[in-house]
């Protein structure tokens, strides 16, 4: 179909990955760098998406052991509070951040002709930003001092999923339309830069 924008096989790839194997697949997060198949080109939007893998670095350090603690109840007082205090303020930052960040790729669809060519592939994306946020919001409503490592466990789940299937689906596509748009003779100037 014209102006139709499809998913290259790596991204295909990645995502499948994931969802096979979480850890093994996300082995790159801790190099800070995305893999080749999810960048998308747009220097500010990389530079985003480096920013999460950033705090999904920051987030494992916030616990001791986050993987293999159950629960806060062998931490001490002092210890629970610091974990807490701590994903209080990133998950506050976060919800910030990705209120922004979605803001930007939405206006970006709206003023290009992505929405009008493919409305379907632009309304998904943007059920996906709100389901995301949707589950940072929940995450924030089930805070509590013992069970900080779960919420720690919930959010880099998200954030990692968030890399590799939200970016993987629906901002390569919509940075390869901007770019193909971009390139078109007068388009470049009508397009939020990103």
């Amino acid at each position: 179909m014209p102006g139709e924008v499809t998913q290259s096989t790596e991204v295909v790839a990645a995502q499948q990955a994931v969802a096979a194997a979480p850890q093994e697949a996300l082995s790159w997060v801790k190099g800070g760098e995305l893999p080749p198949e999810l960048v998308t080109g747009h220097k500010s939007i990389d530079a985003e998406h480096r920013m999460l893998l950033s705090c999904i670095t920051s987030l494992r350090k916030v616990c001791i052991d986050y993987a293999n603690i159950h629960d806060c109840g062998n931490c001490d007082q002092a210890r629970r509070g610091f974990c807490e205090n701590e994903l209080v303020a990133m998950l506050g930052d976060l919800f910030a951040f990705i209120l922004d960040h979605f803001k930007t790729e939405e206006e970006i669809m709206r003023h290009s002709l992505f929405q009008i060519i493919d409305r379907d592939v632009c309304e998904a994306h943007m059920e996906d930003h709100a389901a995301i946020s949707g589950k940072v919001l929940e995450i924030v409503a089930s805070l509590d001092p013992m069970n900080t490592v779960s919420r720690i466990r919930d959010l880099d789940i998200l954030l990692s999923r968030w890399i590799v299937h939200h970016i993987g689906l629906h901002d390569v596509l919509l940075a390869r339309w901007v770019e193909r748009e971009g390139a078109a003779p007068g388009q470049a100037n009508k397009l939020p830069v990103w």
